[in-house]
Formats: structure tokens, sequence, C-alpha cells
């Protein structure tokens, strides 16, 4: 078993940060759908092995979770999950839905809706990620799970052994003031799921980036 790169600390920083552009990107795009103001934060980011996502999930957050997955190819080979407690998303995917809309109607248009949701914020995100680090990345059909942390990722399809893959958890904090003063406070986890050689190659693409900036 191989384990993933070490990042350095100048290198999770500027992780963290290319994570906040990125995700200031998805903070409108969101706002736009749900016609409220949002924030969207990156207060940290690590990378694990693959096999110890799970249970940190499982500690940080309170099941059951949400987990909306795509597949990566580019520059992220693998896959991608936004993941919140379910208590917390819920009222995000009733956000975006019409007032009119009825409980039992919501009800069956919350998968749909939060497939949407999850797919704004990945795809607006590491699109931008991507680019900064001047790749690109390709993203498959969203789909949303629902359980522990172990469900969850068990949708996460991309071919990652878990011997041998990384992880990079970008912790987010996401605020929404919604029309008629309602305010949504969620804590949540953006993952990426990679195999070996993309992981380090992300590693690469890092230090040059940071290069970049100190030249």
């Amino acid at each position: 078993m191989s384990a993933p790169p070490k990042l350095s600390e100048l290198e999770r920083d500027a992780l963290a940060e290319l994570g906040n552009i990125g995700i200031g990107r998805a903070s409108t795009a969101l706002g736009r759908m749900l016609g409220g103001l949002v924030t969207l934060s990156v207060p940290t980011v690590e990378m694990v092995p693959a096999q110890e996502v799970a249970g940190l999930l499982d500690q940080a957050l309170t099941p059951p979770l949400v987990g909306v997955s795509e597949t990566l190819g580019g520059l992220f080979a693998g896959c991608a999950l936004l993941v919140f407690p379910q208590a917390g998303s819920l009222p995000l995917a009733r956000a975006a839905l019409p007032p009119d809309v009825s409980a039992e109607d919501a009800s069956e248009m919350e998968d749909e809706v939060l497939a949407e949701l999850g797919n704004v914020v990945l795809n607006s995100a590491l699109a931008l990620v991507a680019n900064l680090l001047g790749e690109a990345v390709d993203t498959g059909l969203p789909a949303v799970f629902r359980g522990d942390a172990a469900e969850v990722l068990r949708g996460c399809t991309g071919p990652v052994p878990a011997e041998e893959g990384a992880a990079v958890l970008f912790h987010i904090d996401l605020r929404a003031n919604l029309p008629g003063g309602d305010g949504i406070v969620v804590g949540g986890r953006v993952v990426l799921l990679l195999d070996a050689g993309s992981a380090g190659a992300l590693q690469a693409k890092l230090s040059r980036y940071i290069g970049r900036l100190v030249a």
C-alpha cells in the first residue's frame, strides 16, 4: 500500500486558497439558483489515505448524510463528492423550489434538486481550480446517495483503489440568507477521491503554482 503524497504547509495553504476561490465562484452560482445570498468558505483542507475518509466524515458530520457524487477525468482523475448532513441539505433543496410546490411534490423532487445543487458547486469550483493550475477537468453526471459515510462513499464509483488512492477533503461552511428572512447554516465537505497518479500530479501542479506566485 502506497501512502498519499504529504502536502507541505505551503502546498496545503495554496490548495485551501484555490479552494476558496473555486468555492467563491460556486457561491455566486448557488445564490442565483436559490434566489438569495450564499456564502461558502473553505476553512481547512487536508490530504489523507482514501481508506480513512469514511471515519473522518462520520466523526465530523452528523448522519444521516447526503452525498452528491460525480466521476472525474483530467487533472482530478477519480470521483468528487459534496457531502452534507441530511438535516442541513434538505432545507437547501426546498429553498431551490418555487414556494407554491407542495410538501409532497417537494419530497419527490428532492434528489433531483440536490443533484443539481451538487452539480453547480462541484463543477463551478473544480473547473476554476483546475484552470488556475493550468489544467482541465471533466465531470460526469451527478448522483445522490444517502446513509452513513461508508454508504455515501460507495456511490463514488471512480477508479480509486482504496489501498492506493488519496483523498483531498475541503472542509466547507455554507451560509445562506434566503428570501423571507430564512437563514441556513450548514457544515460539510467536498471530497476528491483521487487515484495515486492524480494525487502526485496535483502536488506537482501545486508546487509549480506556488513557484509562479513567488517568482
